[in-house]
């Protein structure tokens, strides 16, 4: 029987420590690189983050992320210190479930995918935040669309 890859979402990537270490302390670089399309050799940084981000764990708390933050944006809580742009988050509702209900579908993810709205989530200085700039919508269907 021939040898095949396991395809399991929760299997665990095999790589080096370094790259295990790597894939953790530079996972907001790695999303970058991730969102664009980069993801490197089998082993590498890159490919064990992105093993990470397709990972069950990784969907559920970005679902719990996520429906923190709209039922947030009513109250006018604050994320991690920053407070949410709560007419942003009410514009984008709709899209926001859409992504929520894509997570939790047993559908199989990109780590592409997972890796933008990782960085929608962390972008202090983007839409999703009361200082922010930029298109909380677009932002939500570009990730949207690369799930």
């Amino acid at each position: 029987m021939p040898h095949t890859r396991d395809t399991r979402v929760d299997a665990p990537e095999v790589g080096t420590l370094a790259a295990r270490i790597t894939a953790r302390l530079c996972a907001d670089r790695l999303d970058g690189e991730l969102s664009l399309g980069f993801f490197g050799a089998p082993g590498s940084a890159a490919a064990l983050h992105a093993a990470r981000l397709e990972s069950d764990r990784e969907r559920r708390c970005i679902v719990r992320a996520l429906d923190g933050i709209v039922t947030g944006a009513g109250r006018g809580r604050r994320i991690a210190h920053v407070p949410v742009h709560a007419a942003n988050v009410r514009a984008s509702e709709q899209t926001i479930n859409e992504v929520v209900a894509r997570l939790r579908a047993p559908r199989a993810v990109s780590a592409r995918g997972v890796a933008r709205l990782r960085r929608v989530l962390s972008d202090g200085a983007g839409p999703l935040y009361l200082t922010g700039v930029g298109d909380l919508e677009g932002r939500l269907r570009a990730a949207l669309a690369a799930l």
